[in-house]
């Protein structure tokens, strides 16, 4: 009896010190998700206030959620409905309450790395140095900047990881669904999940520790994921895979930047910071070497075989930044075992933060909408920090995510005056005809006394002409020669100014009359999946 109560107070110890322990992880993960929620704040407000305004595809999001449905062209629901759940609460034209939800998985997503360091056997110094290099991170800062597919991506790829790793570790077949919960609302947030799963399933493979963890458990995650992404997988199957055909177009088009091997991994040095590079480097080469890192070395290979994926797929080397937070909370752990006890471990850990977080503040003034124009050009243009484009086209004065953050209204207003321009019985029959989602997002949101415009452009495509048969359109981002070829009458009216954005955005309006064929008709014609 003496024996089986000494076993219970060990025990009960046992569970307070597991407790206590991630009470304190909790609380330091709090302070670090609020941290970087705030900073976002800061930053929007400041974007605002020196005149950005929403990013393209936010616009285009907004429309999305006016019109959901299980799938789009070039996105799955999850960021439409998003879209429309923040309209509903916030409206749009705060910049920092649109974006609330990004600031919020921002914060998430550097808790959830302290969460991760925890799992992983890393305590206050590790969690430390792991959500330091995630808050600090360029590229996951840029990702949290506005409201994508994005900013959520990290957060369903973590949560997946950790129920593997809580699976693999023998903490309960549970795990294994939450793991699939994870991946599959990952999977109708973004399809670029499916080359991390088949990653990871691949690493699972590969280790034989892991290997033998795998069961029918394994095979009801599988089917957790099927059965969730499932509504968007029937969208896509109904009208003829269009994403895929989207991604077909944009690849043939040339249209993203291709990078070298040699290239994209250095980027990978340089959208994180080179600084941080010791952290996440030094958590890949533990999860790979280290005695220690056993049983979570599948990680480690998921990521290599993941790199090697996108690589060989010539991906935007962007697309590994949902990857990263798994290596920095590994890379807390391994410098945790690395650096000696006593005065080295008590001056680097300070050190290497207070430098992490200089270079952050620099990701900041270099990725972030927080000069203007002017100053952006004044002040960080000439160093030649400003970060690569990802679209093969003419650049703007501007990095593209500002570039394209800049104009809308304007641009609206001119379309819409030449649309006002016209007489009471041409208006009465005249559209707006546009070339992108993002001009036709910009008309219906910034002027509401004007039809709605439409364009062949993406999902536009979709909800069609909206009943105009062509007699009389107001159209831009059109080559005059092409509009000659399908309208009677061409007249150029007017043109659109920004110095700051792309150069495609700077073009003529032109009234189009008398359109040789039917535009409900013709509209096939009019597809841009690009």
């Amino acid at each position: 009896m003496k024996t089986l109560t000494a076993s219970s107070r060990i025990t009960g110890s046992e569970i307070d010190r597991k407790q206590e322990g991630l009470r304190q992880t909790l609380q330091l993960a709090s302070v670090f998700a609020l941290v970087t929620f705030a900073l976002h704040v800061v930053i929007n407000l400041r974007a605002q206030k020196v005149g950005y305004e929403l990013f393209i595809d936010e616009m285009y999001y907004i429309v999305c959620g006016r019109h959901l449905a299980w799938g789009y062209v070039d996105q799955p629901p999850m960021v439409a409905l998003a879209a429309r759940f923040t309209e509903l609460l916030f409206g749009w034209h705060s910049l920092a309450l649109f974006r609330v939800l990004p600031s919020l998985a921002g914060a998430l997503e550097v808790a959830g790395t302290g969460l991760l360091v925890r799992e992983m056997g890393g305590r206050r110094i590790a969690q430390i140095l792991a959500m330091m290099g995630v808050l600090t991170s360029p590229v996951i800062l840029g990702i949290d900047a506005f409201l994508s597919m994005n900013c959520f991506e990290p957060l369903f790829w973590m949560g997946t990881a950790y129920g593997i790793l809580r699976a693999v570790r023998g903490d309960g077949k549970i795990w294994w669904v939450v793991a699939g919960v994870m991946a599959g609302l990952g999977l109708e947030n973004k399809w670029n999940e499916v080359f991390f799963l088949f990653a990871v399933l691949a690493a699972l493979l590969l280790i034989p520790s892991a290997r033998r963890r795998l069961d029918r458990w394994t095979a009801l995650c599988v089917a957790v994921i099927v059965l969730i992404a499932l509504p968007n997988l029937l969208w896509q199957v109904r009208r003829g895979w269009p994403t895929l055909v989207w991604l077909h177009n944009a690849g043939a088009a040339g249209k993203n930047i291709v990078y070298g091997p040699a290239i994209f991994l250095w980027n990978q040095i340089f959208i994180n910071g080179p600084l941080s590079a010791l952290l996440w480097v030094g958590g890949l080469v533990w999860l790979l070497t280290s005695q220690r890192a056993r049983g979570l070395r599948w990680i480690g290979v998921s990521y290599v075989l993941y790199l090697l994926g996108m690589i060989a797929m010539h991906a935007n080397d962007y697309y590994l930044a949902p990857v990263y937070p798994l290596l920095f909370a590994a890379g807390g752990v391994a410098w945790s075992q690395w650096l000696p006890d006593g005065r080295t471990r008590r001056l680097a850990v300070p050190a290497y933060s207070f430098l992490i977080a200089a270079y952050g503040v620099l990701g900041i003034l270099i990725v972030e909408p927080v000069f203007t124009p002017p100053e952006y050009v004044r002040y960080i243009t000439p160093s030649g920090l400003r970060p690569r484009g990802f679209i093969a086209t003419a650049q703007s004065p501007l990095p593209e995510l500002m570039a394209a953050e800049t104009g809308w209204k304007e641009m609206a207003n001119k379309l819409a005056d030449a649309y006002l321009s016209l007489s009471p019985a041409d208006r009465a029959k005249a559209g707006i005809l546009v070339d992108n989602y993002g001009e036709a997002s910009a008309v219906s949101l910034y002027r509401h006394d004007v039809p709605p415009a439409i364009s062949g452009h993406q999902n536009y495509w979709y909800w069609g002409p909206r009943g105009h048969d062509g007699s009389v359109m107001v159209v831009f981002g059109k080559e005059r020669a092409l509009l000659e070829q399908k309208f009677a009458s061409v007249v150029e009216v007017g043109h659109t100014t920004n110095q700051w954005g792309q150069p495609d955005e700077s073009l003529p309006i032109f009234i189009c009359r008398g359109a040789k064929q039917n535009l409900v008709e013709a509209w096939p014609e009019w597809k841009k999946w690009l």
